[in-house]
């Protein structure tokens, strides 16, 4: 469903002296990024009960703060002081695999940033989109700039933008809605015993999180496997493998990163691949489906993984 925002919350009983970040992940089913997200452009506010509507009574909250009282907690619609859009950059080199007036569906490679952050600026897929596609900075961040989704910084593949804010509110209603194909390609580590494939039904930050797994290949220590999210929790993939001891490789946060195994595969990234995106026109409702094949450097790995048996 899509959201109107401003939002509020009232904040009663076991709730005061919560962490802000999990009182709103709770209100809005939101996972940890968004949150931070709210929290980042000081778009939670807080108002105590003592005294609603007094002068100074509303606060802005920030992460790591607790709930200090009963009130409410209102979420904005727009970042605290109207930032500007991100800066357009032509230098980022989108790879376009379907341009339509309303979306776009990129391509995009490891180690491009979904957004501006803590740790990039200008160098982002975001800052790229704006420059190619004005009208996506036009939309403003309650649109997300036409983002519909993401790719965490070292997956590839595909992922879809809006260029319109009808289409935004089509794309963001049918990822809540889980109408969304999604598939990925990924190389684990094999392990023992062997994976077998079915269906991973296991919570994520403590919310409901399934994987459909089917293993398509294992040449000795590596498998390729192929998965379907039917939920989108944040690292999902990546913690259900990890948790069936099969780690992605290349994992460094939930696997082992950078190891022998990796080194002699000549791989320096997570491998792991958006290979399939499904999912209806924003104006027509025409069912719609795109694919990318494993990139070269994961192609490159998985040859290189027969001379492990």
């Amino acid at each position: 469903m899509l959201r109107r925002y401003p939002l509020e919350f009232p904040v009663e009983g076991e709730a005061v002296g919560q962490p802000v970040e999990r009182f709103v992940r709770r209100c809005l089913d939101a996972d940890p990024a968004h949150v931070q997200k709210l929290l980042r452009q000081q778009r939670v506010h807080f108002i105590p009960a003592v005294a609603p509507g007094a002068p100074g009574a509303e606060v802005t909250l920030t992460r790591g703060a607790a709930i200090p009282a009963e009130g409410v907690l209102r979420l904005l619609r727009k970042a605290a002081g109207g930032r500007p859009a991100p800066a357009a950059n032509r230098n980022i080199r989108l790879r376009v695999v379907h341009e339509d007036p309303e979306f776009v569906v990129l391509d995009k490679p490891a180690g491009l940033p979904m957004h501006p952050g803590p740790r990039h600026g200008t160098d982002t897929l975001l800052n790229g989109l704006i420059a190619r596609y004005p009208e996506c900075g036009q939309l403003g961040p309650e649109c997300n700039h036409g983002l519909a989704h993401r790719l965490d910084l070292e997956t590839s593949g595909l992922l879809v933008a809006a260029r319109t804010a009808r289409a935004h509110a089509s794309l963001v209603t049918q990822f809540e809605g889980r109408e969304v194909e999604k598939q990925y390609l990924a190389l684990a580590a094999a392990g023992e015993p062997g994976l077998e494939g079915g269906v991973i039904d296991l919570p994520v930050g403590e919310k409901p999180a399934v994987t459909e797994v089917a293993v398509l290949e294992r040449r000795g220590p590596v498998l390729l496997l192929e998965l379907r999210p039917r939920t989108g929790r944040t690292h999902q993939i990546r913690i259900h493998l990890a948790e069936r001891g099969h780690p992605v490789l290349c994992d460094g946060r939930y696997g082992a990163g950078r190891d022998a195994l990796t080194a002699r595969l000549y791989l320096k990234r997570l491998a792991l691949h958006a290979e399939r995106l499904g999912f209806r026109h924003p104006e027509t409702g025409a069912p719609l489906l795109f694919e990318r094949p494993l990139p070269r450097d994961l192609r490159h790995s998985w040859k290189r993984a027969r001379g492990q048996e």
